[in-house]
């Protein structure tokens, strides 16, 4: 038995609607979802409203043990494309039927939001009843506005499509977010587990998540959240320090967790960090961006007891401008230089098989980390890790290719070559997957529906790997993020010929389409 602390206690029979908040991937992810956390305290701050959380790979909830099909609305968070299959083995383990044409009008009306709704929806639609495109606070007052209308929404469904955000398969919508952070919904009573468990235990530890801004507009071009959540919105320090303070008192957690599009990019992140550290409490934080890191930043973490930081070089200076990430290779020795001397360890993330790189480029690349390798005061202070380029919807790279030969030549080589011994990379066979889950349409249903009971051969994979042109209509065509294809279009010419872009919030506007 799982202990949790701040679990929300409701009687269900009493609760005019039941939803079911459902992670398709393991508990230390879900637990470790800001957005997961948004959608249980909003949903439960309704006073007519339970919600229950459902964790792969079960289908019954973790609160009262009710399979999905007990419940009004299943939501799925669908953060990454390979949890597809998951989200059918909970909908069977639920007692519920796969696909929607099969359920009755008075079953659970299905629904998903997240990263993977908002770009690409369209192999979960044979599934799910209408996906929510953007943010949940925004979109989910209006959705059950509408929901209590209805006496039966599965058969009503087309009533949906007067919800801004809403999209429901050949269809317009249009991404709705929150405009200002201050109407960001902030969940003070988050719930965590006691265990020592490592199985069950969060990826940030015993900690209280911090949200410092959603988006990000340095304009990498590989990078689908920083296209999709433009402009950049940053939530006010003094709210941040007020919510910290909240939250260890409803937690009793001294840790926090800084979350952000890129933390590090906040505009008064070192005042952020010391002002925390002053109030007694540790701090932890995803990823840093090289041009943001400071030695007062770190000198903060180091602090709170961190001893790892993870930066993404991503490749080659030649790549960094084809990917518009103008970070020198000094700029990345700078920084892992700084961090030695303190004593960090350094996890350092790149990209193979982007667009125009070459055998040569890889050799290069080689050099780089033997090169960063060697600065490293011992074997166990650096950690290289490697993953296939996978293009995405509503990027620049929309329009690029994967080459799944091309890309296994090239792991088979690094893996000869870099001999340290913390060296990973992810396997090009399930990017491959991911990249045909991602850049797919509706005629994926049949290989979800597949895979969700057995692994499916690569060869049958490979046979639906999408290859779009400059003529194509892309699948995702219905959904508006904001970002015009005109300015990705554009961005895509100067990648081919390594022009960058610089960051908008210096150098002014590119009219990319996303701020109002």
């Amino acid at each position: 038995m799982l202990l949790e602390h701040n679990v929300v206690v409701k009687d269900p029979l009493r609760a005019g609607l039941r939803f079911a908040s459902c992670y398709p991937n393991l508990y230390r992810s879900a637990m470790s979802s800001l957005g997961f956390h948004i959608i249980y305290d909003f949903l439960n701050h309704q006073e007519n409203v339970y919600c229950e959380r459902v964790v792969y790979p079960h289908g019954k909830s973790l609160e009262t043990g009710s399979p999905l099909k007990d419940f009004d609305v299943v939501g799925f968070s669908l953060q990454y494309e390979q949890d597809y299959p998951h989200v059918l083995e909970m909908l069977r383990e639920g007692g519920l039927n796969l696909r929607k044409e099969d359920r009755r009008p008075d079953d659970p009306l299905v629904i998903a939001g997240g990263p993977c709704a908002s770009s690409n929806p369209l192999p979960m639609t044979r599934f799910i009843d209408l996906f929510l495109v953007g943010d949940g606070e925004v979109i989910l007052p209006e959705f059950l506005d509408k929901l209590g209308e209805l006496d039966y929404p599965r058969r009503d469904i087309d009533a949906f499509l007067d919800v801004d955000g809403v999209y429901i398969p050949d269809n317009k919508v249009k991404l709705v977010q929150v405009d200002d952070m201050n109407d960001a919904w902030r969940p003070i009573k988050q719930v965590y587990p006691e265990t020592d468990d490592k199985g069950l235990t969060p990826a940030f530890g015993r900690s209280f998540l911090l949200e410092v801004s959603r988006g990000c507009a340095r304009g990498c071009r590989f990078c689908m959240a920083g296209c999709l959540y433009r402009p950049r919105r940053e939530a006010d320090i003094k709210t941040l320090i007020r919510t910290a303070e909240e939250g260890r008192k409803a937690t009793g957690l001294d840790k926090i967790a800084l979350i952000g599009g890129a933390v590090s990019d906040y505009s008064h992140i070192e005042e952020l960090c010391r002002e925390l550290l002053q109030r007694g409490f540790q701090l932890t934080t995803p990823s840093l961006r090289v041009e943001s890191i400071s030695k007062d930043l770190l000198g903060s973490l180091k602090e709170s007891g961190l001893k790892t930081i993870t930066i993404a070089p991503e490749s080659i200076w030649r790549l960094r401008k084809v990917v518009n990430k103008p970070i020198s290779d000094e700029d990345i020795q700078r920084t892992m230089e700084t961090a030695f001397d303190m004593n960090f360890n350094v996890k350092l993330y790149f990209l193979i098989g982007l667009p125009t790189e070459t055998h040569e480029d890889t050799e290069d690349l080689l050099n780089l980390i033997r090169d960063l390798e060697v600065m490293a005061p011992h074997p166990n202070s650096v950690r290289i890790s490697i993953n296939p380029f996978i293009p995405k919807p509503h990027t620049p790279f929309q329009w690029a290719d994967f080459n799944l030969k091309d890309i296994k030549t090239k792991v088979k080589y690094l893996k000869k070559n870099v001999k340290n011994r913390h060296f990973k990379v992810e396997n090009p066979n399930k990017s491959l997957m991911q990249y045909i889950l991602s850049m797919g349409n509706a005629n994926l249903g049949d290989v979800i529906e597949e895979s969700s009971q057995k692994q499916v051969p690569l060869g049958k994979w490979k046979k639906l790997t999408p290859h779009w042109t400059m003529e194509s209509e892309f699948a995702w065509k219905n959904i508006d993020v904001g970002v015009t294809d005109e300015f990705l279009l554009n961005e895509y010419e100067k990648a081919l010929k390594g022009d960058l872009t610089p960051w908008c919030e210096i150098f002014g506007c590119y009219n990319c389409g996303a701020c109002p």
